[in-house]
């Protein structure tokens, strides 16, 4: 059987050791799948924590769901009552949690605990940092709406670790822990 530990064509690579590299060349469409669904459930618990916390505030329950498409329809999205923000955020926040998730199933590329926890926690610091502090302020109307990027930080810490859930879609369902 070819397995990755018969791949690992690295002679420098210690025994036990897996070729990162061999692994991540390889497109493995059951995991891009996982990734998916992965990406799906991530962004679903990171929107209700936004609802719940948005209900602690007194704000509006579908802001969270609005905020990706301010960069789309400007400050506009965010109005209450706003069917085209809210379907234009909903639209764009998946698209990017569902492209985020099949990078994370890929790059972890196993379903042992501890890698998906440390990916996970490195992912929801990464959205933060590029998406949230670097990326979104580029647009005038999300610095119009002072969206509290500390609240974000919390949002992308649920969502990273939520990306854990890999393991639960993936087809091997090998968990080692």
């Amino acid at each position: 059987m070819n397995t990755l530990k018969d791949r690992n064509f690295n002679p420098d690579t210690i025994e036990g050791e897996y070729n990162v590299v061999a692994l991540w060349t390889k497109l493995r469409m059951a995991r891009i799948r996982a990734g998916v669904c992965a990406g799906i459930f991530a962004g679903l618990m990171m929107q209700l924590f936004g609802v719940a916390y948005c209900a602690f505030k007194g704000w509006d329950l579908a802001m969270p769901f609005k905020i990706s498409a301010l960069p789309i329809l400007g400050r506009d999205a965010l109005a209450y009552g706003s069917t085209s923000g809210l379907v234009v955020g909903i639209i764009a926040f998946y698209a990017l949690a569902i492209v985020l998730g099949m990078a994370y199933a890929h790059f972890t590329g196993n379903n042992h605990r501890g890698v998906r926890f440390g990916v996970g926690i490195t992912w929801g610091l990464w959205g933060w940092v590029f998406i949230t502090c670097l990326f979104s302020p580029s647009f005038q109307a999300y610095n119009e709406a002072d969206i509290p990027r500390g609240t974000l930080f919390f949002a992308w810490l649920v969502f990273g670790i939520s990306l854990m859930s890999v393991a639960w879609f993936d087809e091997k369902r090998q968990v080692k822990r």
